[in-house]
């Protein structure tokens, strides 16, 4: 038989709750607040309830069994066989003895999760069948024993130190790992944390840090479970929508179900202490709430998981599933689920003062009784996170937050525009100047990258913004003279509409050009000096592929990143196939989305010409984006960095490998393992396919850590400097990838926040002085505030 477990009582007071709707506040003590006088409660309901009483019993039988599990016999069962076997169990004998001498029920706690753990490095190495299911039963006896007596913890939490409560996340972090919720890498990480927080004191920032580094165990945990159940659960759910909730359930079963209520002492005292605030419509929230990115937005609260990405509009606040990799314009996103910081639609947020939130699932059912309401979400960028219904006396937040400011953000330099280039260039032969002359800035950035790091930057080709501009030369779509001069009037005519039909006629316009440009192709003599320079730079045609990239003059300028918003047709082989990819991505900024992110942001709108760079593609074992700073703190010493497998990493909202790297020491932080499902490479044949990731607990090695640091220290030496809009220094954003364990360059741009968020008086209201936070010292012997 099964053994007694949280989770199969879980399921039977549902199951119960589902035919009888007067069981259901019962049903929610028992997920909520569980304890062993479960049982006598369900016997009482019983006995007053009319209908039949079967279920009752086998519920109140099923709690009796969890509370007086006995790990004993299945674990003097697997000696026996560890001993036939003459299996070498030192960590696992010491841990089951100490597990028989407690007395307490801390004591019981910290035993236990201490067999947990260490049946979970046996079964590592365990081969044979028999005991690997014999080591099974036993963590699985051990872990009922170790639920209730979490459960008989609960009670002791509000008296309990700052010491004693990271004693107690200690052990549930071992459990944890034990159980499989955490690998041994976010073990040891948190493992670390757990550690500072057992010295005397610590300056508050400090404290402020290890919480929130112990406080990603759930969500490491979760997004652990989605890359083993995720998949099934999605086909499930068109079957059982119910499946949908497998993962909160396993978690509420689990060793992390106490955990949460420890690290919420540690959250709410270490806030209070830092004067954060984080509330939701009026209720302050302890935990489950994390900045992502800070700003100021008033909008519709909307559940974007059961919308169409065409649905959306700009004046929603949409909630997100954790990874996506496109987005048309919106006032702000809750994520749920930690999110990719370094995805494209994360620098795109930031750089335009979008706030963005992760929100634990727990708070999903909160925000969905608002959905539909007009809100306020205002994030700062110390970390407060507040959400409200919107009033009247909202509204002088908004009054400078509005147009004239934003349009100012695009603004390329038309008098360093060159549109008589018309030859195909070379990319080495480029350079950073180039950027918004002849070509946008991949091409030139990466021209100047590749001279300086000429093995680290594949071979290239580009097409200049004097060829897409002689196009528009030709007979406009309705016969009335030149496309540009078609272009031009129509954007007059627009600037002039009412607002109420402004916003179709626009669409209407924007899918005529879109349209008229995807069906454009190469002059004859243009065809025939491309298959020169690709033959000269890149080779036979058929023996390459190349990423066919747009690169605008209206991206990556001071104001403006653009980052993800126009197209690029991965590993095209063939010249049939790449001049048939070229109009594709001269169109892509005038698709929906791209043309409404960049609309409002510019004036004359006709001066946005797309270059084309064909990049030769790289198989990249392992791909990403790394910042030159921490994006959190604004610290230099520390990278960003987000990587996958395969090629495209981390950059369209894969659930990545989030590090930070401090530099003059090596050392490196976990904030997120890779969990992926699928890795993506490219085929001789042309295109990407798709392939299951390994599941290793680590992306970047050691080695490749090295080259990292190595480029970001000598990069300021080597490649012009990087500013902001008001010319002062900024990080690089940069995407790379590993081929063989060297270090691959694909892209490199400034890293952009937005000054009208970061000077905002209201959110920087929000946050104390960073100053005033620096010398406080935390007595970890006291009780939390």
């Amino acid at each position: 038989n099964d053994n007694a477990s949280a989770q199969a009582v879980r399921q039977m007071a549902s199951e119960i709750a589902e035919q009888v709707p007067a069981f259901v506040a019962l049903k929610n003590q028992i997920h909520i607040s569980p304890s062993s006088g479960d049982a006598a409660a369900v016997r009482a309901f019983a006995t007053g309830y009319e209908g039949e009483s079967a279920s009752f019993e086998s519920l109140a039988a099923a709690i009796d069994e969890l509370y007086t599990a006995d790990p004993v016999e299945a674990l003097d069962s697997l000696t026996a066989q560890l001993d036939k076997k003459q299996v070498d169990a030192g960590a696992l004998r010491a841990a089951v003895q100490q597990l028989g001498n407690a007395i307490s029920t801390r004591a019981r706690f910290t035993a236990s999760a201490a067999v947990l753990a260490a049946l979970r490095d046996l079964l590592e190495v365990a081969r044979k069948a028999d005991l690997r299911l014999a080591i099974v039963d036993a963590g699985l006896a051990v872990e009922s024993s170790h639920f209730v007596a979490a459960t008989e913890l609960e009670a002791a939490l509000n008296s309990s130190s700052r010491h004693d409560l990271a004693g107690l996340l200690g052990a549930s972090v071992q459990s944890a790992y034990g159980v499989g919720l955490l690998s041994k890498r976010q073990h040891n990480e948190l493992n670390a944390a757990v550690a500072a927080l057992s010295t005397d004191s610590l300056l508050l920032p400090d404290y402020r840090a290890h919480i929130a580094s112990l406080a990603l165990a759930p969500v490491w945990a979760e997004r652990q479970l989605a890359f083993v159940f995720g998949d099934g659960m999605s086909k499930l759910a068109g079957i059982e929508p119910l499946a949908a909730l497998f993962i909160q359930d396993q978690l509420r079963g689990s060793p992390l179900f106490f955990f949460a209520s420890a690290i919420e002492h540690l959250q709410r005292d270490a806030n209070q202490l830092a004067g954060v605030t984080r509330k939701l419509f009026g209720d302050t929230v302890s935990s489950g709430l994390r900045a992502l990115n800070p700003g100021l937005a008033r909008g519709v609260l909307r559940d974007g998981r059961k919308l169409e990405i065409d649905a959306f509009e700009k004046d929603g606040i949409y909630l997100l599933p954790e990874t996506i990799a496109e987005l048309p314009p919106v006032a702000g996103i809750l994520t749920a689920g930690a999110g990719n910081p370094l995805s494209h639609v994360q620098l795109l947020a930031r750089n335009l003062g979008i706030p963005n939130v992760s929100v634990d699932q727990g708070l999903l059912d909160g925000l969905a009784a608002h959905e539909g309401e007009t809100v306020v979400l205002a994030v700062s960028a110390g970390g407060s996170v507040q959400m409200e219904s919107f009033t009247p006396a909202h509204s002088d937040l908004f009054a400078t937050n509005t147009g004239a400011q934003k349009l100012e953000r695009i603004v390329p330099d038309l008098e360093k525009l060159n549109l008589d280039e018309r030859r195909v260039l070379d990319l080495a032969n480029l350079r950073a100047n180039d950027s918004g002359r002849t070509v946008g800035p991949k091409a030139a950035k990466l021209g100047e990258l590749k001279a300086h790091y000429p093995q680290a930057v594949a071979n290239g080709v580009a097409l200049p913004f004097g060829i897409f501009r002689e196009l528009l030369n030709r007979p406009a779509a309705d016969g009335s003279g030149t496309m540009y001069d078609f272009i031009v009037a129509n954007y007059r005519r627009l600037e002039q509409l009412p607002d109420d039909s402004r916003a179709s006629e626009t669409d209407r316009f924007r899918q005529t050009l879109f349209e008229w440009i995807g069906k454009q192709t190469l002059d004859n003599e243009t065809v025939d000096q491309l298959a020169a320079v690709m033959q000269s730079a890149l080779g036979e045609d058929g023996s390459f592929g190349v990423f066919v990239r747009s690169d605008t003059n209206v991206e990556d300028l001071p104001g403006f990143t653009g980052a993800g918003l126009n197209l690029t047709v991965p590993n095209v082989v063939g010249s049939k196939a790449i001049l048939s990819a070229i109009p594709r991505v001269w169109a892509s900024p005038f698709t929906r989305r791209a043309f409404a992110w960049r609309q409002s942001l510019m004036r004359e709108p006709e001066h946005v010409y797309p270059a084309v760079l064909l990049l030769e593609s790289v198989n990249a074992e392992k791909s990403g984006v790394l910042v030159t700073h921490d994006i959190d703190s604004g610290d230099p010493e520390w990278l960003s960095v987000a990587v996958n497998e395969g090629v495209g990493g981390a950059v369209d909202g894969q659930s990545a490998e989030s590090l930070r790297i401090h530099m003059p020491s090596g050392r490196v932080r976990l904030l997120a393992q890779a969990t992926a499902p699928i890795r993506r490479q490219v085929s001789l044949e042309g295109g990407v396919s798709k392939h299951l990731s390994s599941g290793s607990d680590t992306v970047l090695q050691p080695a490749e850590i090295d080259q990292l640091i190595a480029f970001v220290s000598e990069l300021p030496e080597k490649f012009p400097a990087i500013v902001d809009a008001n010319g002062e220094p900024a990080p690089a954003d940069v995407e790379f990838g590993f081929l063989d364990g060297r270090l691959r360059l694909f892209q490199i741009r400034p890293f952009l926040d937005d000054q009208l968020t970061r000077t905002n008086p209201y959110l920087n209201a929000l946050d104390p002085a960073p100053d005033a936070l620096t010398n406080i010292k935390v007595n970890l012997s006291e009780k939390p505030q």
